[in-house]
């Protein structure tokens, strides 16, 4: 017993090397300074984001309802009925179209199936609002049934503000189209005005017509006052069976024709 336990004394009486430093702690250079992280997205701009991967049209988000149950109108039955449509509700603006006049629509995100409601706002016409349901028609007609609960829930208003919202924009929704119509009207009224005072083709004006005519029947009046060997030879003019003149009307028209035939 003694032996063994002066060697178990020498065993642990011997010094321990001092542990070695980790990889990280060789390379890393002292004091780095590490890029700040990225800022957080809101909420309004991560429903935008996934708003958008099903309807790249839609470009903001006015209002969002945490839940929605959508139901169809059954002609056959007369009644609402379930279309297993059902979720968060967002009021959402679209890309505005080709005209310039604003655009607004409604989706909800199903989470029963990858099937999603998506449905435009065209105006107040297409829309109705009861105790239970907002009406949209229009392939079919459709219910929006909106939870909330009794005050003091912060979901009490719920309904109230997407009819509210709904409302104004149907309103927008009137007021820009009207706007672009009426601009549309104006602008119309315009070009036909500046159409019908521009002639067609190169028809030439009565004034250039008889300017024409009379330059080129004073130069037939100079040549032939001194042409006194044609007069003495016999030669007179053509007179005209009512004037004695030339006939210049039928002249006039004749080479007004010719002139357009020509730039045709």
């Amino acid at each position: 017993m003694g032996p063994n336990k002066g060697r178990s004394r020498a065993h642990h009486s011997q010094p321990q090397a001092p542990p070695q430093p980790s990889d990280y702690e060789t390379d890393a250079p002292p004091n780095m300074d590490y890029p700040p992280p990225p800022p957080g997205r809101s909420n309004e701009e991560l429903n935008l984001s996934v708003i958008r991967r099903h309807y790249a049209h839609v470009n903001a988000v006015h209002y969002v309802a945490p839940y929605a149950v959508l139901y169809a109108f059954s002609l056959e039955t007369e009644q609402w009925e379930k279309v297993g449509v059902e979720g968060s509700l967002f009021i959402c603006g679209l890309v505005p179209s080709a005209v310039g006049a604003e655009r607004y629509g409604v989706v909800i995100l199903n989470r029963r199936s990858m099937d999603n409601f998506y449905m435009e706002i065209t105006g107040p016409d297409g829309l109705e609002f009861t105790d239970e349901y907002i009406i949209m028609q229009g392939d079919q007609v459709y219910g929006l049934w909106i939870f909330c609960e009794p005050p003091p829930s912060s979901t009490a208003n719920t309904r109230t503000e997407t009819v509210a919202k709904i409302q104004e924009l149907a309103a927008r929704v009137q007021a820009s189209q009207a706007a672009v119509d009426q601009t549309s009207d104006a602008s119309s009224i315009t070009s036909d005005q500046v159409q019908s005072s521009v002639p067609m083709g190169r028809q030439l004006s009565l004034r250039e017509l008889f300017g024409q005519q009379r330059t080129q029947d004073a130069a037939w009046s100079v040549v032939n006052h001194h042409n006194t060997q044609a007069l003495h030879q016999g030669y007179q003019p053509t007179p005209s069976p009512h004037s004695g003149q030339p006939d210049m009307l039928n002249q006039l028209f004749m080479r007004a024709h010719q002139d357009y035939n020509n730039f045709g």
